[in-house]
Order: structure tokens, then sequence, then C-alpha cells
């Protein structure tokens, strides 16, 4: 078996048994059964089960391509308006549902796995920062009123977010264009400057 093959068998595997499973009920028998490797062979290439985990989470729970997305389609719209509407449109349509997988995030039945914490931290304060950058450009072009960016971003993306967990958490479905204007609503009327005129 070539290295790279191995490699990505042990992966896939350990993927799917930490996500149906989680970290501590998966054993390192079980991930060798189903990538077909010995033990050895997970030491040579994670040196632990925990090294294993770390890389599974590593390779999985990435938020690059969805914050690229965010920032592209915020990047194309022309003023903080239609710029807030991108970033709610885009983040309610394109979240990568996959990445709220309770079997990588937890080490123990109810402790966050500090590998995932650290991979999901890094991604999400991107995502957060567009947020911030959206409303201080809305503040300084006079459409948004001052407040407070930090808490308000925070809002933001809560809202939205609450949305895409409850789909995948407790398959509740909505109409998400519908929930897009919902929320752009909402936020308009929050954000709308003393003596600025609403977005239509």
């Amino acid at each position: 078996m070539e290295e790279h093959t191995a490699r990505s068998d042990i992966l896939r595997a350990a993927r799917n048994l930490f996500t149906s499973n989680g970290f501590a009920s998966t054993t390192v028998r079980e991930i060798c059964q189903e990538a077909g490797v010995t033990a050895p062979v997970i030491y040579y290439h994670f040196g632990s089960k925990e090294g294993l985990f770390e890389a599974v989470v590593e390779d999985a729970l990435t938020l690059g391509g969805f914050y690229d997305l965010l920032r592209e389609a915020v990047a194309a719209s022309s003023d903080p308006w239609a710029k807030l509407r991108a970033y709610i449109g885009t983040y309610l349509t394109h979240y990568p549902t996959d990445m709220l997988n309770p079997g990588l995030h937890l080490d123990k039945s109810t402790q966050l796995n500090g590998a995932s914490l650290r991979q999901l931290s890094s991604g999400i304060e991107a995502i957060y920062q567009l947020a911030r950058d959206i409303l201080r450009a809305g503040i300084t072009a006079g459409q948004f009123r001052e407040m407070d960016v930090n808490t308000m971003a925070a809002c933001l993306m809560g809202t939205i977010d609450s949305f895409v967990r409850a789909q995948v958490y407790l398959g509740v479905e909505h109409d998400l264009e519908k929930v897009a204007e919902c929320i752009e609503d909402l936020f308009t009327r929050g954000l709308v400057a003393a003596g600025a005129r609403s977005p239509s």
C-alpha cells in the first residue's frame, strides 16, 4: 500500500468512526479494521490517536472556502446595504453544514476538543471580522447608525447561524430566501442612521 493511499484511507476511516462514535468511543483497533491497516501504520503517520484526531479535524473542519465565498460576495456588492444583504444571503445558503459534526467536536462526551476549537476559532474570527468591516463601512458612509460594532456583528452572525444549525441539528426546513429577507429587514430597521434613507 502506498504511503499516500494508506494515509488517506486512515483519515477517511477515522473521520467516519469519529463522526459516528466520537473521539472517546473510537478505538485504534476499529480504525485499523476500517482502514485495512495495522496500528504501527497509524502511529507512523500520526503519532497517536490524538494526533490522528487532530489531522481529521484539520482536514474536515475548515471554514476557508466558505470565508472566501463570503468575502467575494461582499466585495462584489457596491454599498453597505448590498454588502449586508450579500453577507446574509451567502452565509445562509453556502455554510458548509457537513462541518456541524458533533463527533469531530467532542473530545470527551461533554468537552470540546482543543484541535477542533482552534481550527473553528480561526475561521469564525475571519467571518466575524468581515461582519465588523461591513458595519464599520456603513457607519463611515453615514448609512448605518453609530453602534457597538462588535456586539452588532455577533448578533448578526448569531441570528444567521441559528437558522443554519436548526436546519442541520433539528431538521427544521425554512425557505432560505424568506429567512434572508426577514434578517435583512430586522437589521435594516436596527441599523439605519437617523436622517439616512433605508434601502428599498
